[in-house]
């Protein structure tokens, strides 16, 4: 029999402990806002198929689950899959010859879903095909792109793919050991989010990794990337880098991450990300350009609605992507040197320039100066 006071209480506290709204908890599980209210004022019982979404979404462990599946009135051993039940039923309607075709469907995809899930990451996407790497030369990105190539060799991965922008030369660099590099075009450019979308063809249905290379990771910070890795063998899901150390915290030019349950040390599950928020959103970690992607981003993307500027952001995407599958976070707090975009400081120029006074002009030719040593030292 369904204890609904302890059902009540039990779904309450795993929501308050990932700090999340009813509103985001039946987001995340795809029921209405009102049924969590009912839920948790002991009005509803949830089918096992809601139960499921919702365990699911809390992202609970095996005795949570236990706990709350006896707290439903449902025995624990009954099967949680979302439709089982109804699927059995309907094949058990059908005629021989089909069902036996349709069982075999299913054993193909259950073969093939732990397929996937036993492949190991071999791509590392690095794009470049942005308005800032444009305005570099050959030699000045080969040189930016350097550090991104160490440490894709050193985590291990055995292919890069560049992603170029349409008539821009590849990159002069020399690549490290062990590392083979592939070249797609993105046309037209249309965000980070679709320079990604590009690589599908070379990636196919493989877990992946992501390098921002103008986010430069330094000292023991190298090793990121092959800590992220290990992190994706272990949890089988999506790993983003974010930060808070001294100088990331830019919010208004990267995308933010809001945690919610902790792992363990600096590893936490996922609650929200924001893309370039607003000075009212700005809170959480700033995601650094490093992340392990599992294949099914791909699917997030193509649904990704664009941005303002017609762009889709892969931020936006992760956020679809995380409603079906968690995301987890390792938090870096190692140094990092964020190469400073050159629109920002052409912007401060354009308003030095504003005003015809002797110091507003050598203010300008101070940021002219601070603009040609950042190209000069990449």
């Amino acid at each position: 029999m369904a204890d609904l006071k302890k059902l009540a209480t039990l779904l309450q506290a795993h929501r308050e402990r990932l700090e999340l709204t009813k509103a985001q908890l039946a987001q995340r599980a795809g029921v209405s806002a009102s049924f969590v209210t009912y839920l948790e004022k002991e009005q509803r019982r949830p089918s096992l198929e809601v139960l499921a979404r919702l365990m699911q979404a809390l992202d609970l462990t095996t005795s949570e689950k236990r706990e709350l599946v006896r707290a439903a009135g449902y025995h624990p051993a009954e099967e949680l899959t979302p439709r089982l039940h109804d699927i059995t039923e309907q094949l058990a309607e059908l005629p021989d010859s089909e069902r036996t075709e349709l069982l075999e469907e299913f054993s193909r995809m259950i073969g093939r879903w732990r397929e996937l899930r036993r492949k190991r990451v071999r791509h590392i996407v690095i794009p470049i095909a942005g308005w800032q790497p444009r305005l570099l030369s050959p030699e000045q990105l080969g040189k930016m792109l350097r550090p991104a190539l160490e440490e894709s060799a050193l985590a291990g991965l055995s292919e890069v793919i560049l992603v170029l922008a349409p008539g821009k030369a590849v990159p002069t660099f020399k690549l490290p050991r062990g590392l083979k590099v592939r070249t797609v075009v993105q046309e037209p450019q249309l965000g980070l989010g679709h320079a990604i979308l590009t690589t599908h063809g070379v990636v196919g249905d493989e877990p992946f990794a992501v390098i921002l290379p103008d986010d430069i990771l330094l000292g023991e910070g190298r090793h990121c990337l092959r800590r992220m890795l290990a992190l994706y063998e272990e949890y089988r899901c999506s790993v983003l880098a974010v930060t808070g150390v001294e100088g990331a915290a830019d919010f208004k030019n990267y995308g933010i991450a809001q945690l919610g349950k902790l792992l363990r040390e600096n590893i936490y599950l996922v609650k929200e990300l924001r893309e370039k928020p607003t000075r009212k959103q700005r809170s959480g970690l700033t995601i650094v350009g490093r992340y392990v992607l599992t294949p099914q981003i791909f699917e997030a993307l193509q649904v990704t609605t664009p941005d303002k500027n017609n762009e889709i952001q892969l931020t936006d995407a992760l956020n679809l992507l995380l409603r079906r599958q968690r995301i987890s976070a390792f938090v870096y707090t190692e140094k990092l040197f964020r190469v400073t975009p050159i629109k920002m400081l052409l912007e401060q120029l354009i308003d030095a320039l504003d005003e015809s006074r002797p110091e507003r002009l050598e203010q300008a030719m101070q940021i002219t100066k601070e603009a040609l040593q950042a190209l000069t030292t990449l």
